[in-house]
């Protein structure tokens, strides 16, 4: 258990902030002191504030916390309103109310200069939740949203929530109502008590919200005071009389309680006793089952996209679409940067990334584009232990929130003589009648996914031209390559004992891939992707299980979970952000029910031929030196799709196969060439020749053996990858293409 942190916590009154605090407590974090926005002197007390951000119902209570938990308690007005009320946060701004954030914590810090997190109760609302990161990290706290998603967490109910706050003793007074489907005799309910969760829970059943985080009062349906809790915490409880609420009604339904008073009643010291607290489980059940099939035998048949080897090979240039073929506009860039002269003497790798850093600038300065340009890059290192170092640099290029995604990996000396990194960045140049790119980016650390620990995003999404006359829309999705690390504390699953025999590290190992993949459908799911592109398993050298039985069990995993289950037919809905809804209620989707999108989305995708064969996206696995923090896997799907039917179609020739994903006015090509070095130009060229005429000029993305590297005389490294090995499976492969054709 990971006790190093010291947290500051972040309060409201409310129910979510103390229940982020408990689960501070279950990881072994110390609490060492509070903090608090209140409205400036100058606000109207008969008046809830109504901040975008904070609060505010009920902050006459707020100062009796700190002798009720024990805990110093720093407070500081609320300055500014919200000058920026989009998702994502820029602190260029020094009038948005965020930044009242700022000095308060400013103040802690001088206090308490052991502080290095900061806890927030934010559920789903990517508004707060953004802002609080923004402000944490320039004063570099970590920090820590344990019921970030929450309620999509197993048991992934709603009401889940509160039942937890319930099994702990939490007693949270509904203080105020904003809703049509609550009135004013929901004031001063317990809603973390059985009675009034059920109470709520129809209520908004009856208006149509349940589903939405209404339950929770995620988009202002309600809002709490907490009064009293576990003992470990509360050492002592708040008491109101009944003379001392005051109803206050603000019209359209709303109403909320003015305190005209409140009490501490200690508790006896004896009464603390430890903490029991459920957390969400690592594994949801659909992986669970995929873990416990790990040793299941699959025959080839089933694994990934295989085909008839005996069918009519065809010409793949007979199918690609005309509207693919006529498309001029493209608006994607795929750059390979690494420092040139290599062998100029230059100092460390800090200056050989400097000199990469500004490479790239000149790039976007010669396409007129900015940093935000870039969607995602593959970062490919010969050492790892350079990692951090590069990373400081790398992280100069983005000064504005949400970076691209990224993938790092380390390939040791089969990488060019005298490179110590390569970059690989795909960059998206926007057009005047296309909508923005979307980002996912999480920083605090969570039950959900792993947090991003560096200059990165998890995903980012760009808009595609529509091949259809409706101009719909369709995303691309680009993600991060996702290590098995775990959420809640970013360190990787605690190992078997070590033992003589590799069945342990076997076990590690299959542990590891699934979480990995796990972490892949979360993010996925969250960006509305219905179908991956191809997925590329890379494995680092250092392991006693060889690279083949590595490949094969990864592999088993990707075709299981493709036909772990049967996908529905779901709406498209855009997914908002609940926190938006409750000021933008204009925007039309208050009340609507938040989607799970499925992933794979069967109902999408279509053969070539017309045959419903239900065979999972292309994968291999590839051996590199070492993955960021030692993993023994990482997860890299090249593209998502959101938005968009899907047509695939296979062919297969004796040394090689090609593999083909239509999307919108976009086909992906994946073009498997099997290992043998002598051949490897021939079959290469052959396969490509199938596709188009000029297909090689479509290669973004090349991994290739590093023996074939060599005998080859690679020189121009254009998105290549070289492998230690690569494998389809159980079979050895010379090289993977990745095309991009539109």
């Amino acid at each position: 258990m990971d006790g190093s942190l010291n947290v500051i916590a972040l309060i409201s009154g409310g129910k979510d902030s103390f229940f982020s605090i408990l689960h501070c407590l279950r990881h072994g974090y110390q609490v060492v002191a509070l903090g608090n926005l209140y409205p400036s002197a100058k606000a109207d007390d008969e008046h809830d504030l109504n901040s975008f951000m904070y609060q505010t119902v009920g902050h006459t209570v707020i100062p009796l916390y700190e002798k009720v938990l024990g805990i110093p308690l720093y407070r500081q007005p609320i300055v500014g309103t919200a000058t920026q009320t989009g998702t994502t946060y820029n602190h260029g701004d020094a009038t948005d109310e965020t930044e009242s954030l700022l000095p308060l914590l400013k103040k802690i810090k001088e206090h308490h200069p052991e502080a290095n997190a900061i806890s927030t109760g934010a559920i789903l609302s990517t508004y707060q939740r953004t802002r609080i990161e923004s402000v944490a990290l320039r004063l570099k706290l970590t920090p820590l949203s344990y019921l970030w998603q929450y309620p999509t967490l197993l048991p992934a109910t709603q009401i889940s929530l509160l039942q937890d706050m319930q099994s702990v003793g939490l007693d949270a007074r509904i203080i105020k109502v904003a809703s049509g489907g609550l009135d004013e005799s929901f004031l001063w309910e317990n809603v973390a008590s059985e009675g009034a969760m059920r109470r709520v829970e129809k209520a908004m059943r009856r208006f149509g919200t349940d589903g939405d985080g209404a339950v929770l009062g995620e988009g202002g349906e309600f809002e709490t005071l907490v009064v009293d809790g576990p003992s470990v915490l509360f050492k002592g409880r708040i008491k109101v009389r009944v003379e001392d609420r005051k109803v206050v009604r603000e019209g359209g339904g709303s109403a909320w309680l003015r305190f005209l008073g409140a009490q501490i009643e200690m508790k006896e010291p004896g009464d603390a006793c430890e903490l029991e607290i459920r957390a969400p489980e690592l594994l949801e059940t659909r992986f669970q089952i995929l873990l416990s099939q790990a040793n299941d035998h699959i025959t080839p048949e089933t694994l990934q996209e295989a085909t008839d080897p005996s069918a009519k090979p065809t010409s793949l240039g007979s199918f690609v679409p005309e509207k693919l073929l006529s498309q001029n506009e493209n608006n994607t860039l795929y750059w390979t940067v690494f420092a040139k002269n290599s062998e100029s003497g230059r100092a460390t790798i800090i200056d050989e990334a400097k000199e990469v850093i500004s490479e790239i600038n000149s790039h976007l300065h010669r396409s007129s584009l900015k940093p935000s340009s870039i969607t995602s890059t593959i970062i490919i290192l010969r050492s790892m232990q350079d990692f951090s170092s590069v990373n400081q640099v790398y992280g100069s290029l983005f000064t504005e929130p949400n970076p691209p995604s990224r993938v790092t990996i380390s390939c040791g000396d089969t990488m060019p003589k005298g490179v110590n990194m390569l970059i690989y960045l795909k960059v998206h140049r926007s057009f005047a009648t296309l909508t923005p790119k979307k980002t996912l980016h999480v920083q605090s650390r969570s039950y959900w996914a792993p947090a991003n620990i560096g200059p990165y995003s998890q995903a980012t999404s760009v808009p595609l031209p529509s091949s259809d006359s409706q101009g719909s829309n369709i995303w691309a999705v680009s993600a991060a390559g996702q290590i098995p690390l775990v959420p809640a504390t970013m360190l990787l699953p605690t190992p078997a004992s070590p033992s003589d025999s590799v069945a342990p590290l076997l076990g590690d190992f299959k542990y590891q891939t699934v979480l990995a993949l796990q972490h892949l459908w979360r993010i996925g799911t969250e960006t509305q992707v219905t179908w991956w592109t191809s997925v590329v398993a890379y494995l680092p050298r250092s392991s006693v299980i060889p690279a083949q039985e590595r490949a094969r069990i990864a592999g088993e995993a990707w075709s299981t979970i493709h036909h772990s289950s049967t996908a529905a037919d779901v709406d498209d809905d855009e997914e908002v952000d609940l926190w938006e809804e409750k000021y933008y209620a204009a925007m039309g989707h208050m009340g609507t029910e938040k989607r799970q999108h499925e992933l794979p989305h069967w109902g999408i995708v279509t053969s070539h031929d017309g045959a419903n064969k239900r065979n999972a996206p292309p994968y291999f696995a590839v051996e590199v030196e070492e993955l960021p923090r030692e993993a023994d896997i990482e997860w890299h799907a090249h593209l998502g799709i959101a938005g968009a039917p899907v047509v695939v179609h296979s062919t297969t020739r004796p040394g090689w196969s090609i593999h083909v994903c239509t999307f919108g006015a976009l086909m992906e090509v994946v073009v498997k060439i099997s290992y043998a070095e002598s051949t490897y130009s021939t079959r290469r060229k052959e396969a490509l020749e199938s596709i188009l005429p000029n297909a090689e000029n479509h290669v973004y993305l090349s991994y290739i053996d590093s023996e074939i590297c060599k005998s080859e005389g690679e020189t121009d490294w254009k998105g290549v990858v070289p492998c230690r090995s690569i494998w389809d499976g159980d079979s050895r492969l010379s090289a993977v293409l990745l095309l991009d054709v539109r």
